[in-house]
C-alpha cells in the first residue's frame, strides 16, 4: 500500500513539475495566448477573477472609458442577473482568437477578434451575439503578461446588456 501511495506521490510531483517546466520554458506569444484563452474561459465559467487577472491594476479600454474597477462591476452584476430563464444557467459563452500579435519586450501589442454567443433554452442553441476586435496594449511584469490598455470596435451586433 505505501509503495502505491509513493508512486502515485511520484508521478504527481513527475506531473506538476513538468507542467512548471514548460510554463517555464514558453514563448512570449504562447503565454500571451494562454492568457487570452484563459480570460476567455473565465467568462464562459462566470468567473470575473480569471478576467480581471488579465488586467494590470491601471487597465483602462481607451474606447469606452471603462477601467479594471468598473468593469469588474460590471461583469459581476451581468454575471449575476443574466440567466436563461429555462436552463437557469449563464446564457454567453466567448469565442477569442488573436488575429496579430507582436512583441517587443517587455511591452506587446496584439490584436483580438472576439465573438459573444448567447446560448439558450434546454438545447442551448447557439446564436450569434456581438462580434467585436479588440486591439489591446500589453506589458511584462512581475506577474507575467496583462492588458494595461485597449481599444474596441463594435464589427456585428450589440453588446449584451
Amino acid at each position: 500500500m505505501k509503495r502505491v501511495l509513493l508512486v502515485l506521490c511520484g508521478a504527481l510531483l513527475l506531473w506538476i513539475g513538468g507542467r512548471a517546466l514548460v510554463h517555464a520554458l514558453a514563448s512570449d506569444e504562447t503565454r500571451i495566448r494562454w492568457l487570452v484563452e484563459d480570460m476567455a474561459e473565465g467568462f464562459g465559467r462566470t468567473r470575473t477573477g480569471a478576467i480581471l487577472e488579465g488586467l494590470e491594476k491601471g487597465f483602462v479600454d481607451e474606447t469606452s472609458g471603462v477601467d479594471r474597477e468598473t468593469l469588474r462591476g460590471m461583469l459581476a452584476h451581468f454575471f449575476l442577473t443574466e440567466k436563461d430563464p429555462a436552463t437557469k444557467r449563464f446564457p454567453w459563452r466567448v469565442e477569442a482568437t488573436i488575429e496579430s500579435l507582436v512583441v517587443e519586450r517587455p511591452a506587446a501589442t496584439c490584436e483580438v477578434l472576439a465573438r459573444f454567443f448567447e446560448l439558450r433554452g434546454e438545447e442551448e442553441e447557439e446564436r450569434p451575439g456581438w462580434t467585436i476586435r479588440v486591439e489591446g496594449r500589453l506589458e511584462d511584469g512581475e506577474d507575467g503578461w496583462r492588458f494595461v490598455r485597449t481599444s474596441h470596435e463594435t464589427l456585428e451586433g450589440r453588446r449584451p446588456r
